[in-house]
């Protein structure tokens, strides 16, 4: 009998103890998932505002190329400037294209004008110096929330702003990942109306592309204690770039964060995750610890190294998004200087390119946008090719690529280039065609020609504005 009491007293001490450590385990792993997902709901944050500020980038540089066609137009009738605008215009981005007249008159489809003056942004436009963007606004021809770009037209006399408009469903789908799916929604709020727009939703609250004002929504929302509404439209008020919370919406446990977009003053990304979205892995443990309860502690060591494993195999996925020129798969412009800064800093011989497609206006104009974009990409795989392995390439924005090159001599980039200009000499099209391609690119040698990256750049942007003048298709050293 006491044998059987001491056993027993054995049995339920043993007990006892997995219960506690299951119990103890389950919440401590369901704090370390949490965490996980705030962490990477930081990262996610702020790869929408760097998409958004990436897209406002792209529209200024496209609109830009077209101030440039009608610069270069002979031709100055504002109806066929018109024409050749919507003749150029990719449909499947872009809704709406015009201009300005300095005489306040607007150019464009009837509904594209009609809008554009109901919001007064025909007299903005003639008091603007600089580009600016809309706020987003309803279209009054597809009802689809929609924001416009403007740019100016300097040195012509009649044109003094060019507009562009894109949906903000074409944005939303910068946000249309498959691992994020389902499990955040993603908000543009702008913080002194505090209206927002809805860009992704994680259940059907609220439709996509719709407005709504987060004041009427807060009757959803339950703050934790020491935060609360007002404190947060305080924070985005008073410039603060990005915040993040903890609160209730709809009953349910929540994450929130936000970030400014630099291209858009005054509006925000702002994205939320529910916590019922956190991993159930937890939950298997504390099932199966209590049959294994031996293996426990295994268990948790495996669950923590797969949370490494993810963790570092998820932020690399973000930053390969936000480093990466989406269009050719080189590193954009803030990617590149970042590396050839690191490089530079070791203090060890180098060559910084600056390359460009000659003629590429005439390019696109002739065959398409479409088919530029094929171009940039053939452009930036061959320099892939024929460039060492370990050198750093990047697109510098539009047609203008750079690229440095580590522990060469110039001998080596002449060859390198000339192997380049070969390559790129004939491009076949989609279609089958076979067009002539050339670039020109200055050089220029560090430390002796430049100390850091803006003096590198800058000489040898100097030598490719030379070589330019002097004929284009070629490459010079400084």
């Amino acid at each position: 009998m006491k044998n059987q009491k001491k056993r027993g007293v054995l049995l339920a001490l043993y007990l006892t103890v997995c219960l506690v450590i299951i119990v103890s385990a389950y919440f401590r792993l369901s704090k370390i998932a949490q965490s996980f997902n705030t962490q990477h709901l930081e990262l996610i944050t702020g790869l929408y505002a760097e998409k958004m500020n990436e897209e406002m980038d792209y529209l200024q540089n496209f609109v830009e190329e077209d101030v440039k066609m009608i610069q270069a137009m002979e031709d100055k009738n504002p109806d066929k400037i018109q024409k050749s605008l919507e003749k150029n215009l990719n449909q499947t981005m872009f809704c709406n294209i015009g201009f300005i007249m300095k005489n306040g008159e607007v150019y464009g489809s009837k509904c594209a004008v009609s809008d554009i003056k109901k919001k007064n942004l025909d007299n903005l436009a003639l008091t603007a110096r600089t580009s600016f963007n809309s706020d987003p606004y309803q279209s009054s021809e597809t009802g689809n929330m929609i924001i416009t770009v403007f740019v100016p037209v300097a040195d012509f006399s009649q044109i003094h702003m060019l507009y562009v408009s894109v949906m903000i469903e074409q944005i939303r789908q910068l946000g249309v990942y498959e691992l994020l799916q389902g499990k955040i929604s993603v908000h543009l709020l702008k913080a002194d109306s505090e209206n927002f727009i809805t860009c992704i939703s994680s259940d059907n609250s609220s439709t996509a592309g719709d407005w709504n004002n987060l004041l009427l929504q807060q009757k959803y929302f339950e703050y934790n204690e020491g935060y609360s509404y007002k404190q947060w439209i305080s924070d985005m008020r008073s410039g603060k770039k990005e915040g993040q919370f903890a609160a209730k919406i709809r009953g349910e446990d929540s994450t929130i964060s936000y970030r400014s977009i630099s291209s858009m003053p005054g509006w925000y990304v702002v994205v939320e995750l529910t916590n019922k979205n956190i991993s159930n892995i937890t939950q298997h443990f504390s099932v199966w610890g209590g049959i294994y309860g031996s293996i426990l502690v295994g268990f948790t060591i495996l669950y923590m190294l797969t949370i490494l494993i993810w963790e570092r195999k998820d932020k690399k996925r973000y930053i390969g998004l936000s480093s990466t020129d989406a269009l050719t798969g080189v590193l954009n412009r803030r990617a590149f200087r970042a590396d050839v800064e690191h490089e530079l800093r070791k203090k060890e011989p180098g060559i910084f390119l600056f390359i460009d497609v000659d003629n590429f206006k005439s390019y696109n104009d002739t065959y398409g946008h479409s088919n530029g974009d094929l171009c940039l990409k053939y452009f930036a795989q061959t320099m892939q090719e024929c460039f060492p392995k370990d050198s750093i390439l990047g697109r510098y924005g539009g047609d203008e690529f750079v690229a440095y090159l580590k522990n060469v001599k110039p001998e080596t980039v002449y060859a390198c280039m000339e192997s380049f200009q070969k390559k790129i000499a004939h491009f076949t099209l989609s279609t089958g065609e076979v067009v002539e391609l050339s670039a020109s690119a200055g050089g220029v040698i560090f430390p002796e020609q430049g100390e850091d990256f803006v003096s590198l750049c800058k000489n040898a942007d100097a030598v490719l504005y030379d070589i330019k003048q002097n004929g284009k298709a070629t490459f010079k050293m400084k």
